[in-house]
């Protein structure tokens, strides 16, 4: 069972790899898009108050915008 899970890690792994290559995806954005939500979640999942509320959104917000502004820059055409 774990030598499935270690291919199975390293198989995703290696796919992260050439899509990261494919897109040029900087660390910023993986940052944004990936972290910003997981910790919005995370806030609102654990604190469960207002303002954690208010701040999860806020970061849900940032990584829904930034995956949208990745997704517009690699579809703009080239000059």
């Amino acid at each position: 069972m774990e030598t499935v899970l270690i291919i199975a890690l390293a198989v995703l792994a290696a796919i992260a790899l050439v899509v990261w290559w494919m897109l040029d995806i900087d660390i910023a954005d993986i940052v944004a898009m990936i972290v910003s939500p997981i910790v919005g979640v995370w806030l609102i999942y654990y604190y469960g108050t207002p303002l954690a509320w208010g701040g999860g959104i806020v970061l849900l917000v940032i990584g829904g915008f930034a995956l949208y502004y990745l997704v517009m820059r690699h579809k703009k055409p080239p000059a």
